[in-house]
């Protein structure tokens, strides 16, 4: 079980839109919806975990196409959000809100919902989960050995963006952030196009074969 935890690990260490959308999350917004938002991305992951787990690669080798089509509308996802942080041209703007009255602008599900769309069209999500965990999840055989892993894998993950989330929290980001939002919005929208376009232009790729 090291393995797959180390393994996991420096798989959330590489920045991608998780990341992006959690950090983001913590310095604009409130500490229940930044939470919900990361209890989303863990839904997701538990649904790549499970997939890997059930044998994700070999479903996805046997129809690539399937693999093409979830690849598109990731793609597409990830493209939307990007161009809406492209499009930004002013920094965020701090109204002194209390907890509560940014928890009442939304609700706890369509924050989670966000939360699980971002990773659920999250390419990393979907290249790491089909290829490194389920060579991980070739050598678990026992059934409380998948359950053991599965239940690592999200609690890492959870435990992961909580910090992330604590971090980026700070008032010192607050600050940082109110003075640069828009340009940290436009790089992200970036990120988040350059990832949505490789989606694609792979998925199309592969749909075409």
């Amino acid at each position: 079980m090291l393995n797959l935890i180390i393994i996991h690990f420096f798989g959330l260490l590489s920045p991608g839109p998780d990341f992006f959308y959690v950090s983001r999350m913590a310095v604009s917004n409130s500490r229940r919806n930044t939470i919900c938002g990361i209890l989303g991305i863990t839904m997701g992951v538990a649904i790549w975990a499970a997939a890997a787990i059930l044998g994700l690669a070999i479903l996805f080798k046997t129809m690539p196409v399937l693999h093409g089509v979830i690849m598109l509308l990731g793609g597409g996802y990830l493209g939307y959000l990007g161009l809406k942080m492209v499009k930004n041209r002013s920094n965020a703007v701090f109204t002194e809100l209390t907890e509560q009255e940014l928890n009442q602008k939304t609700s706890i599900k369509a924050e989670i919902i966000k939360g699980l769309l971002v990773n659920l069209s999250n390419a990393k999500a979907v290249i790491f989960f089909a290829s490194v965990m389920s060579l991980v999840f070739v050598n678990i055989t026992e059934t409380w050995q998948m359950m053991v892993a599965f239940l690592i894998i999200l609690f890492e993950t959870f435990s992961y963006f909580y910090v992330v989330s604590l971090l980026f929290s700070r008032p010192f980001a607050r600050r940082f952030y109110s003075q640069y939002s828009r340009y940290i919005d436009n790089v992200s929208g970036v990120i988040f196009l350059a990832f949505g376009s490789y989606l694609v232009y792979s998925g199309l790729q592969e749909i075409a074969i």
